[in-house]
């Protein structure tokens, strides 16, 4: 489960970007001060990139608000950077031209854009070297599936795309594969005609530089399966079906070859288990529909 968060963290880590500590100057008419400074701790609260703190901050927040020939002017700037000014004509319009003006000052901070990575936990870093530092590979795959049958194993030859993104030790990726036998049943065994689907998991590699590495992945995904089977073998008017659909949850390990090159190429398994109960309107067997794969894919 552990794992399975991780790749979650990975997926949507726009969340995962460590707090830069802001401090706060504020300045504007005495009567006005206080109810000010509650507004701009509200909106503040509102960016997930920043936080207030009263002493060690990387970033220094300055509002002020001031009247100049009539006009009530609101007054922007983080660090040492180009401010930004709006003219507020009342309370209302200061709300919304605070919560602009905080938007585009604390997005531009450079403290926050160039953040020391040492700060980030264990979570954040992988997310950020990923998502910051990775690159994308796409891969083709040729695999023997392999599924249960009435007569031992059923065998359904099939390929797979996927697009991987990855840094370091970590890949996230996201996968479509189809597989099938092409013949109709004719003897007693179950056929597995079709097992197609499409599953997302997060992989860690052993080696992070080495053009050789084993590596271990895990995720989950859709599967739909269609057995075929005769009720009577050696007559085809017997031919029956059995339809198969949900979530699975998998288990991938594999080797990966030419890590150092323009393209890699990767030997792997499988393991699919349905988290979903069998076809209960089919007269063929209801065994638990179990499935594997294992192959070879290019990745450039």
């Amino acid at each position: 489960m552990k794992t399975l968060a991780f790749a979650c963290a990975l997926l949507f880590a726009g969340a995962a970007h460590a707090e830069t500590l802001l401090c706060l100057a504020l300045k504007a008419p005495e009567k006005e001060q206080a109810g000010f400074e509650k507004l701009v701790r509200e909106v503040v609260g509102h960016h997930p990139s920043h936080r207030l703190v009263n002493e060690g901050c990387a970033s220094r927040l300055q509002l002020e608000l001031f009247d100049l020939s009539g006009v009530r002017y609101l007054t922007a700037r983080i660090n040492q950077e180009v401010p930004v000014r709006f003219p507020v004509k009342d309370d209302d319009e200061l709300a919304d031209k605070l919560s602009t003006a905080l938007s585009l000052v604390l997005g531009s901070d450079p403290v926050y854009l160039a953040e020391d990575i040492s700060r980030y936990n264990a979570v954040q870093r992988a997310a950020h070297s990923v998502l910051k530092r990775g690159h994308n590979t796409f891969r083709l795959e040729l695999f023997q599936g392999l599924g249960r049958s009435t007569d031992g194993v059923a065998f359904a030859p099939g390929g797979a795309v996927s697009l991987a993104r990855g840094a370091d030790h970590w890949q996230v990726y996201a996968r479509v594969f189809f597989s099938g036998w092409p013949t109709q049943p004719t003897g007693p065994a179950t056929l597995l005609r079709v097992n197609t689907g499409g599953d997302a998991g997060l992989a860690y590699e052993f080696s992070e530089l080495g053009a050789v590495s084993f590596y271990l992945a895990a995720g989950f995904g859709l599967q739909y399966q269609r057995y075929d089977g005769l009720m009577t073998p050696g007559d085809p008017s017997s031919l029956e079906h059995r339809n198969d659909w949900g979530p699975t949850f998998h288990a991938r390990a594999g080797l990966r070859l030419f890590r150092l090159t323009d393209f890699d190429l990767d030997l792997f398994a499988t393991f699919y288990l349905p988290l979903y109960r069998p076809d209960v309107d089919t007269a063929l067997s209801r065994f638990y529909p179990i499935t594997a794969q294992a192959g070879i894919g290019v990745g450039f």
